[in-house]
């Protein structure tokens, strides 16, 4: 009879792959796919977008590409990574039909290895995704959409506990603390007494503590309002204290949850606009535009609110039913309020709805969507906020300067 075995732990070379991720999906939106250039081997590519740190991109034949196996008047489709490290991936490629949701394309695939940008094994895709006619029947105005699926390893978790950078919670729990703060707010204490009266009628005003050296930081215009160790309390009007409250917080890392910023998104745009805080005001512009029915009668006010607040990606979006909805326009808005600007940004989405890839004549940044040229200006660590003219020209003065120095 065998002597009994202690089993001591496993020994790992490396470390072992954890459990697969829940799946994780994008669109990808190819407009004008009709007019897309249609020659065997052209390709179109889509914007990089990132999912389990690393980057990705989709590559679309309209006319085929020129594998082997690649079937005459078939579109390939292929998906690439395109960071310099290799990962495993599941991955599901699925175009739906626009008016019945049950009828799609698909393509998917088992665990694969999506090589290192560059290496030669970097995509999976099929060479014959779908027929070209086929794809026809399934666009959206225009539009083919499809929905990338992908999912991965999850880290293995670590035989040791090693606790997070504590720093974010300890900042927060000096949110509105009266005793690690050397500056104080004291907001609303006005209202109006009635509809189109002058008079105000007090109310009692809410008190909020915060640190000076956190607003210099993270809201600069609030930082010059105050000094350090100022004994009296700064009045604030014409912000809410609510949403003062969740500015503030805010500043000291909180995360303001979407349901209070779509019930108070053009507060919150309001103050973080006047305060500088950047990062909150476009938060609150992503779900205003998110939320937003753009419609012929409300689409010229809400026009004007965005482009007074230099909301970029709110106006993009108006602009894009603009340019989808001309023949509903024409006639029946005037568009004599508008400042001379927007015409130009009219004119821009209407090209940019006709334009294929290669079309824009060398001059990228001129046709580029709000969210790239925010992300390049981040990129570089430049300011994000403003129109899109303004951005465009901080790009071009910084590549300049670029090309200056070398």
């Amino acid at each position: 009879m065998d002597a009994a075995v202690k089993v001591a732990a496993d020994v790992h070379v490396g470390t072992p792959p954890g459990p697969l991720s829940d799946w994780v999906m994008r669109k990808v939106h190819f407009h004008g796919f009709a007019g897309l250039p249609t020659a065997r081997g052209v390709s179109v590519k889509s914007p990089e977008f990132s999912c389990f740190g690393h980057q990705w991109l989709v590559v679309l034949y309209p006319g085929g590409g020129r594998l082997e196996g690649s079937k005459e008047g078939h579109v390939s489709v292929y998906l690439h990574n395109q960071s310099p490290e290799s990962i495993q991936a599941c991955y599901k490629i699925i175009l739906k039909h626009p008016t019945d949701q049950a009828q799609r394309i698909y393509l998917a695939d088992q665990l694969k290895t999506f090589g290192a940008e560059r290496s030669g094994k970097e995509s999976w895709g099929n060479s014959n995704f779908a027929n070209r006619e086929t794809l026809l029947t399934y666009l959206n105005n225009g539009t083919l959409t499809l929905e990338v699926h992908l999912r991965s390893h999850k880290k293995a978790e670590s035989n040791g506990y090693v606790p997070s950078n504590p720093c974010s919670g300890n900042l927060l729990k000096g949110f509105n603390n009266e005793e690690m703060s050397d500056v104080t707010f004291e907001v609303g204490g006005e209202v109006e007494s009635a509809a189109n009266r002058r008079k105000r009628a007090k109310t009692t005003p809410t008190t909020f503590h915060a640190g000076h050296l956190i607003l210099k930081l993270n809201a600069p215009s609030l930082a010059d309002m105050c000094k350090p160790g100022d004994e009296a309390a700064v009045p604030i009007n014409g912000v809410e204290p609510e949403v003062f409250k969740m500015l503030l917080y805010f500043c000291y890392g909180g995360k303001v949850s979407e349901d209070e910023l779509e019930a108070n998104a053009k507060a919150i745009i309001e103050a973080a606009d006047r305060f500088e805080v950047i990062n909150l005001k476009l938060q609150a512009e992503a779900v205003l535009t998110e939320k937003t029915e753009i419609t012929v009668d409300n689409m010229l006010d809400n026009l004007l609110y965005a482009n007074s607040k230099n909301l970029a990606l709110f106006q993009e979006s108006i602009m894009d039913f603009v340019a989808k909805n001309g023949d509903k326009i024409v006639g029946n808005v005037s568009f004599s309020s508008a400042p001379g600007e927007l015409i130009s940004d009219i004119l821009t989405a209407v090209a940019r709805g006709k334009m294929t890839k290669g079309d824009a004549s060398g001059d990228e940044l001129k046709f580029m969507r709000v969210g790239d040229l925010r992300k390049r200006l981040h990129d570089k660590g430049l300011c994000i906020d403003g129109s899109r003219e303004t951005m465009i020209s901080l790009l071009k003065e910084n590549s300049k300067g670029d090309d200056d120095e070398q």
